[in-house]
């Protein structure tokens, strides 16, 4: 048995170890949402259409827009789609944000139509209408996957319009039917969530867009968790090796 004097210069260091991870893993778990930024918002014409679509929420209901946001951080401009269909956004406007990861399956559904349908990549070339109405598309998907579970727009929360004289554009909803096919079954963790609040504190309309490859001076979500990490590594790696040298 080793006397107690002769291991106590190993067990510091095998505390110190073990504090070390339950401090990463502390830092990890609080890194979902940081630090609030300023954003302006305003809503992208050329990839969405204004006060022409109509569905049903419970009631039939024109849409003032359904389609891409233009989100300027730090004086870069992202494009952006709504994730919740009941809360509202005045547009222009500036708010507050915390950006987020996407972290549950349906936003992680959501996240995989960023990464490999983005209706404004050039890898599609939809310009004019045809923009327009895949962003329209593009953002009943979001809607009908985060409300309804992606069940389609005959049915439920998020559904075509049941008004004769102001149905729902046919283009936009073969487009939308096939996002979510597409989509079904598919995940990803592609993407970052902007929680907005206003100049009140008052939480406003969430958003969601592809996760940049550029951004701002605040740092991105995973930039965080890779600094974190890589603290993590590095601090075990000189525990590791003080533990050899006793």
């Amino acid at each position: 048995m080793t006397h107690p004097a002769t291991a106590l210069p190993f067990i510091l260091p095998l505390m110190r170890h073990r504090m070390f991870i339950s401090l990463g893993l502390a830092l990890w778990a609080a890194c979902p949402v940081f630090a609030t930024t300023a954003i302006h918002l305003d809503i992208d014409t050329t990839v969405g259409l204004t006060k022409s679509l109509w569905i049903y929420e419970g009631s039939n209901t024109q849409l003032y827009f359904a389609g891409g946001i233009d989100l300027t951080i730090a004086g870069q401009t992202r494009l952006v789609y709504c994730v919740e269909l009941n809360r509202n956004i005045n547009v222009p406007g500036d708010y507050n944000t915390s950006m987020d990861f996407s972290d549950t399956a349906a936003l992680q559904r959501v996240g995989w139509l960023m990464k490999n349908d983005w209706p404004s990549s050039p890898t599609f070339g939809y310009t004019g209408v045809d923009l327009q109405e895949h962003g329209a598309a593009f953002q009943l998907a979001i809607w009908d996957i985060l409300t309804d579970n992606g069940n389609g727009f005959g049915t439920g929360t998020v559904s075509q319009s049941t008004d004769p004289n102001n149905p729902t554009d046919a283009n936009v909803l073969t487009y939308a039917a096939a996002y979510e096919l597409l989509s079904a079954g598919q995940t990803s963790a592609y993407g970052i969530i902007y929680h907005n609040t206003d100049s009140n504190g008052i939480t406003v309309q969430t958003l969601m867009g592809p996760t940049p490859d550029s951004g701002p001076s605040a740092p991105e979500p995973a930039t965080v968790l890779m600094i974190v990490a890589g603290l993590a590594l590095i601090g075990l790696s000189r525990l590791r090796r003080r533990a050899r040298t006793h």
